[in-house]
């Protein structure tokens, strides 16, 4: 089944994200929606955090770095919000370099400091 989902419609993107969690009998999926931003649907909770405006120089390798940070804030245990937040910022921060580049560590922890709660 073959399901078309405009990524500024937020219903849509809900919709899809509860079947594909439904028939895949996932805990959570995670979804970026490009300059729309991320969703993530886990237990009970759906999440939806906006893109960061930035200056974008190459969207190379920015699905690959979600998948990378989110799988490390998965290893980690932490919160739903937190793994969208932080795989968010990563995938906007290496779209501001022209080719495929690694995140940036101290980059990822100065603007991960300014968005997560104390």
């Amino acid at each position: 089944m073959k399901i078309e989902v405009v990524a500024s419609n937020q219903r849509q993107v809900e919709e899809a994200t509860s079947l594909l969690k439904e028939k895949l009998q996932a805990e959570a999926v995670m979804v970026t929606l490009s300059e729309h931003g991320i969703y993530i649907d886990s237990g009970n909770r759906k999440i939806k955090l906006p893109a960061h405006q930035r200056e974008i120089a190459d969207v190379s390798g920015a699905g690959d770095t979600v998948v990378s940070v989110a799988a490390l804030c998965i290893a980690l245990k932490l919160d739903a919000k937190v793994i969208a937040l932080l795989s968010n910022l990563a995938g906007g921060l290496v779209c501001q370099h022209v080719g495929a580049v690694p995140i940036n560590k101290d980059e990822l922890m100065r603007e991960a400091l300014k968005e997560l709660p104390a």
